[in-house]
């Protein structure tokens, strides 16, 4: 059963405070005093909800009852009973006392009572709001201390790895236009490592100490793009009961990263581009406009270009964002970095997980190196985290990848399929063979899969006197690629 509220009433006259005790004393728990002080006393007492004073009493009125009486208790809710003649004193009630309400006298029995009740539902929500708001400051002070532990014992942020010649371009490339504030349009394989990329971008930049904001358009349902993006304000639309701040305004000050830009739908594409030429950004339901200043990195799998002349994509908007377009390799044409990133992948996945760590042998990083990884370095992150579950503290052999034949032999097979490859046990390079076709000899007791690829790119050297683009190409490898390995098992061309 709810309580009853507690009404504290003043009034000097004594008939007055009995009508109101034997009218009020049922629906509330009522407590009559003659006077101010009395009144005040009273509050210091005990706790009440509401305050009823008449204004006409002495030698303390109504009005600065009412003031001392929000100084000592303001949570009690006030309200004045008035005359028609007390318009001074009414006004000095409403600023000393901030009044709830007062109430002309003779008062309305019903509507007095319905304003007593009004003021004490308006106390019990204000009680609420001061307990969460004590348990908000309390759980933010638990926040940040959490969020202090966490920076100083948490693993660092994935940085841009650099051993290969072709992220040794990317690094470059990357230095030179964080130095300014262009806009940046990242094109590469999913997986590659295209928001390493733009993190390093905006770490080396002047925004640096503003946020960075990443966003995968290809996660968002289309119709909810353009709020996520811009915000929009209450009311807006069905659902909107709060307003909200797009990632445009989060990102303010610091860089916005939008992956898959190629999935914008043209609607969006139009208010991207405006935004990019006015600085500006409209709210869904927004009156006016809104300034903003990041810098926006852009990045897709596509060739864009191609898409943006074939209609696919605003061609105005494509060059909008590729003022500084950065070419980002797949891991398959830059295997020197495997074990640059794998190694610090690996280490970090086993902190993570509370698991010792693994020691991959050198001849499975060389399988690694092998891999033809169509997952990109998404994909060597997850067979890290593989390795540290189900071989912790143990040492890592090729067999232990579990990579499928057709992935792990991938460079040997894609190899056969491409120059007609044919491998015999104890049969020497057949000399008088097909011009098409290389042979390799396989001693009785094997050999070595490194080995064999060194025999085939001499070879392929040889057939193309030396040339090493059309030696690649044969093999359906980048020059780079091509190039690495000449180097790893020490061929010269």
């Amino acid at each position: 059963m709810t309580a009853k509220l507690r009404v504290l009433y003043a009034d000097d006259e004594d008939d007055v405070r009995d009508v109101f005790a034997a009218v009020f004393g049922t629906d509330f728990d009522v407590r009559i005093v003659p006077g101010g002080a009395e009144a005040l006393a009273a509050l210091a007492e005990g706790p009440f909800d509401v305050l009823v004073s008449d204004m006409r009493m002495e030698p303390m009125k109504g009005s600065e009852l009412l003031g001392r009486a929000f100084e000592s208790h303001p949570d009690v809710q006030r309200i004045l009973l008035t005359g028609y003649s007390d318009h001074d004193d009414l006004a000095d009630a409403v600023n000393r006392g901030h009044v709830f309400a007062y109430v002309q006298k003779p008062w309305d029995t019903e509507q007095l009572k319905l304003i007593i009740e009004k003021a004490g539902k308006q106390r019990q929500l204000e009680l609420e709001n001061r307990r969460l708001v004590r348990e908000l400051e309390a759980a933010n002070v638990e926040l940040r201390a959490d969020v202090e532990v966490h920076t100083r014992t948490a693993s660092p942020k994935p940085k841009l790895m650099v051993t290969s010649p072709a992220m040794a371009k990317v690094l470059d490339q990357v230095v030179a236009v964080a130095a300014t504030d262009a806009n940046v349009l990242l094109i590469g394989d999913t997986g590659v490592g295209k928001e390493l990329v733009a993190q390093a971008i905006h770490d080396r930049s002047t925004r640096k100490r503003g946020r960075f904001v990443a966003q995968n358009l290809a996660a968002l349902p289309p119709e909810l793009m353009t709020s996520e993006l811009f915000g929009h304000v209450k009311g807006a639309f069905t659902g909107a009961h709060g307003a909200r701040r797009g990632l445009f305004e989060l990102a303010d000050g610091g860089t916005l990263f939008l992956d898959e830009i190629g999935e914008a739908p043209p609607s969006l594409q139009a208010m991207l581009l405006r935004a990019l030429e006015s600085r500006e950004i409209w709210p869904i339901g927004g009156s006016e406009p809104r300034r903003i200043d990041l810098r926006i990195i852009a990045a897709t799998n596509r060739d864009l270009l191609t898409t943006a002349k074939a209609g696919g994509f605003r061609l105005d908007l494509y060059y909008r964002l590729a003022v500084a377009p950065i070419q980002v390799p797949p891991l398959r044409d830059r295997p020197e970095d495997v074990r640059g990133l794998g190694q610090p992948m690996l280490e970090a996945a086993s902190r993570r997980m509370g698991r010792a760590l693994p020691r991959v042998t050198d001849a499975a990083w060389r399988a690694l190196e092998r891999h033809a990884w169509p997952g990109n370095v998404r994909e060597l992150s997850n067979l890290m985290e593989r390795l540290a579950i189900y071989h912790a503290g143990r040492e890592i052999d090729p067999d232990d990848l579990d990579l499928p034949p057709s992935l792990g032999d991938e460079t040997l097979e894609r190899i056969e399929a491409r120059v007609g490859v044919g491998v015999g046990v104890g049969a020497g390079v057949g000399a008088d063979g097909p011009a098409t076709e290389i042979r390799l000899d396989v001693p009785a007791q094997g050999t070595t899969f490194d080995s064999l690829e060194k025999s085939i790119l001499a070879q392929m050297l040889t057939r193309h006197g030396g040339n090493q683009s059309a030696a690649a190409r044969a093999l359906g490898l980048s020059e780079s690629t091509f190039r690495s390995r000449l180097k790893r098992l020490g061929l010269k061309s």
